[in-house]
């Protein structure tokens, strides 16, 4: 076979292992997407009775009840919200997969953050006979910029563990700077995050911040924490299967992380606790400019007045909980089973609001969006097709989800389940009064 032939013969190779290679991506591109459906579709259809349960709770709260029936009720709500968190887990694991898992930057108040996971956590570490607190260093900033909600994830997260496996003693949140001056960067080059070891640099102008969750707990083998921070690791860890949850709260954290160019790990000796610990390179915030955000927000109307509201609901347990929820703030509804009706209706009435559902039959609510808005379009001589607020209430939940809503021409978007004041909170906070 001579040099051109073999030339060839590579050639031919090379191009069906690049078809092969094309072929294998499309197909795991497909199984993603279709594996991140699925869990948006089981999100949604347990989200739609999650918002009932949770909502009639907080209705039921409110009455009289006998001390037995308050202990009863607050079974039901900690087993719902226990399960609204590990559909939370997987839809937030679905998003990462999906790419659609936004990081924010925003200048917010890190101790004030930490205090509400302590604040949030308390409780259950009181009813297992341990003490919770946390320390912040004093060299690290009050105002950082970042993602405050998922840092808090994190923090609830890994606190959450040091709990569950800890029986006596105490958790331990504890927050610091690390100096990287040239003489300990080799040292401390483990908590440096990968992106900055490529470079060999750290840019003077970020500040790294160690965060520690230390628990006095069971603590975990070498062999044992190989696998921890990986999908379900813990559904194959015999030690800790005795233990509730689905093992996705570590590897969230994990992703979490990294998303936030972070880094994350473990120190931990069997049978003597274990330090969760994870790094992030931040900026400081500007403390006097989010102070002075918070001092011109104008106060609150507390008496609004009572609006004319359509609820086009098609679920009767969650249009029970709205109605009520909505008439207790002194509001005036009315109801549409589907987006078909709710066209009728705005067609004869004049709304103050629309609290729109997406998934309906006969019209669902973002052709039923469509069609109020063209009308108002066309009706804009008319004083009662003003146009009219309209808010998604709705169990889908994915990113696309929120963008399809204010694209079709919605002003605000509230996922189900909700309780009653974040409905209140979001109708107050338009501009309608």
């Amino acid at each position: 076979m001579n040099e051109e032939m073999k030339i060839k013969e590579l050639e031919n190779r090379i191009k069906e292992l690049e078809a092969l290679l094309t072929e294998t991506r499309k197909k795991t591109d497909e199984a993603i997407k279709t594996k991140t459906m699925f869990l948006a579709n089981m999100s949604h259809e347990i989200r739609t009775p999650m918002n009932s349960i949770i909502g009639i709770y907080n209705i039921l709260n409110q009455t009289e009840l006998t001390e037995e029936q308050k202990e009863f009720l607050e079974i039901i709500h900690i087993s719902s919200h226990n399960l609204l968190s590990i559909i939370n887990d997987i839809l937030d694991l679905s998003k990462i997969e999906a790419g659609q898992l936004k990081i924010e930057q925003k200048s917010f108040f890190l101790h004030e953050e930490i205090h509400q996971v302590i604040k949030l956590l308390s409780l259950k570490a009181k009813g297992k006979g341990i003490d919770l607190f946390s320390k912040i260093q004093s060299t690290v900033p009050s105002c950082i910029v970042g993602d405050p909600a998922r840092l808090k994830q994190i923090l609830i997260n890994l606190t959450n563990n040091a709990i569950k496996f800890t029986n006596e003693g105490n958790v331990f949140v504890a927050v610091e700077t690390i100096d990287l001056n040239p003489e300990n960067l080799i040292q401390k080059r483990d908590f440096i995050p990968d992106d900055f070891l490529k470079t060999g640099k750290f840019p003077p102008d970020l500040i790294l911040l160690k965060f520690e969750v230390t628990d006095t707990g069971i603590g975990i083998s070498p062999e044992e924490q190989e696998n921890l921070f990986y999908e379900y690791a813990q559904l194959e860890n015999p030690l800790i299967q005795k233990y509730e949850g689905t093992g996705l709260g570590l590897s969230i954290s994990k992703n979490l992380t990294e998303l936030m160019h972070g880094k994350i790990g473990v120190e931990s000796q069997k049978g003597k606790g274990s330090t969760f610990w994870f790094t992030l390179a931040v900026n400081k915030g500007d403390e006097e400019m989010l102070l002075l955000e918070r001092m011109d927000k104008p106060p609150k109307n507390k008496k609004p007045r009572p609006l004319f509201i359509l609820l086009v609901e098609d679920n009767l347990l969650n249009q029970k909980f709205a109605v009520t929820s909505l008439q207790r703030a002194g509001h005036k509804i009315d109801v549409a089973e589907n987006g078909k009706i709710a066209v009728e209706k705005f067609g004869k009435n004049s709304y103050d609001l629309i609290l729109m559902d997406i998934a309906m039959p006969i019209m669902d609510g973002i052709e039923a969006t469509h069609l109020i808005r063209e009308w108002e379009q066309n009706d804009s001589g008319k004083e009662k097709f003003k146009k009219v607020k309209i808010v998604a209430v709705t169990a889908h939940v994915m990113v696309t989800d929120r963008e399809k809503c204010l694209k079709a021409g919605m002003d605000e978007y509230l996922a189900k389940p909700y309780r009653p004041q974040e409905l209140i909170a979001i109708i107050e906070n338009l501009d309608i009064y």
